[in-house]
């Protein structure tokens, strides 16, 4: 029996990261007989520095192109086993400031204590059975540290295997928006949530006005107490609703299909709206989402967490949705119907 290590950051209940993984097993089953195959997680407890016991090793959706898990499948490449990279995406806290081309002005390769990386991306890449990556931006970063075009595709994230739900007439659309809010520590463009919270709030207060109703959610347990401080802070218990629950991604689908639009922090909310047919603003508080962005022409729709004029860009978003609904719904499938042909490849290819 063949063993499978698929490596993401899993086993810690974040929607988004649960997601992928369960898009990757889906294909498993679908496409390599389980008296041949045994497909492990990278779950706590599981040694995802040790391939030894493993035949092919996956890295998986998330941003785990970083020095630490790239090592990971180049130790399993030297050590003869099958490296597939499957959806991977490079992430970093600096706004990727873009030319007239939509290449980052930056170069984005490693430099200090991490230069050795690059050599090793492009050796993994070449020694790889399947190198796709989330976006252009990840892209990027693959050429500037020295991988060859050749070994490398854009594959767009795994979540772009959604099921699209079946979707609801224009009489049936509420006019909720859902807005999915949480934290990163800070650690997003600007510095500061506090401030992010401040105009997402004055937005949220002009849209209500509007007769918008907001139903706020999480999608990993430690955003819920962020999202109950933006309930709190908006104090209209008639026009807002507060979802603790961590949907199952299915059913997020269908709760979501039947908004007017949402307002994202998280990445993959703003994957799961798309994949429902709802348009979206993300709320672009890392690299990773303007490479979500531009992986399906939409990048207007991705706003910079460190725009001080955040609440009008909001609400020039909102006014622009009402126009171009049926625009953005048929640009994101048909970068979808793309995507999914790339991320089927290791499985109809039999590189597993």
């Amino acid at each position: 029996m063949k063993r499978i290590l698929y490596v993401g950051w899993i086993g810690f209940n974040n929607v988004g990261d649960e997601l992928m993984w369960l898009l990757f097993r889906d294909l498993c089953r679908a496409y390599l007989p389980d008296k041949k195959y045994d497909v492990i997680p990278s779950i706590p407890g599981v040694d995802i520095r040790n391939p030894g016991p493993y035949d092919t090793v996956v890295l998986g959706g998330g941003s785990l192109l970083i020095p630490g898990y790239i090592d990971i499948a180049y130790q399993a490449a030297l050590k003869k086993k099958k490296v597939i990279i499957w959806g991977s995406g490079h992430d970093r806290q600096e706004f990727p400031v873009l030319d007239t081309t939509g290449k980052v002005e930056a170069n984005l390769a490693y430099t200090a204590e991490h230069a050795g990386t690059n050599e090793k991306l492009a050796e993994l890449a070449a020694l790889s059975d399947f190198f796709g990556v989330r976006g252009p931006l990840s892209y990027q970063f693959l050429e500037d540290s020295g991988v060859s075009s050749k070994h490398a595709v854009i594959s767009g994230d795994p979540a772009f295997l959604l099921p699209a739900p079946s979707p609801l007439s224009a009489s049936k659309r509420s006019r909720t928006i859902g807005v999915n809010w949480g934290t990163a520590y800070n650690r997003i463009f600007g510095g500061s949530e506090e401030k992010v919270e401040q105009h997402l709030i004055e937005a949220l207060r002009l849209l209500i006005a509007q007769g918008y109703r907001v139903n706020i959610f999480s999608v990993w347990g430690p955003d819920r107490e962020a999202c109950k401080r933006l309930y709190a802070k908006l104090g209209d218990p008639q026009n807002v609703e507060l979802d603790l629950e961590l949907h199952h991604h299915e059913d997020l689908l269908e709760k979501l299909k039947g908004y007017a639009f949402t307002i994202n922090f998280k990445l993959h909310a703003s994957y799961i709206s798309a994949a429902a047919g709802v348009p979206f603003i993300s709320l672009g508080y890392r690299f990773k989402c303007v490479d979500f962005g531009l992986s399906v022409d939409l990048s207007d729709y991705v706003l910079s967490t460190g725009d001080a004029q955040l609440c009008a860009s909001i609400m020039d978003l909102a006014g622009r949705i009402e126009k171009e609904r049926n625009t953005i719904r048929e640009r994101f499938y048909a970068y979808q119907i793309r995507y999914r042909e790339q991320l089927k490849i290791p499985f109809e290819e039999g590189l597993l």
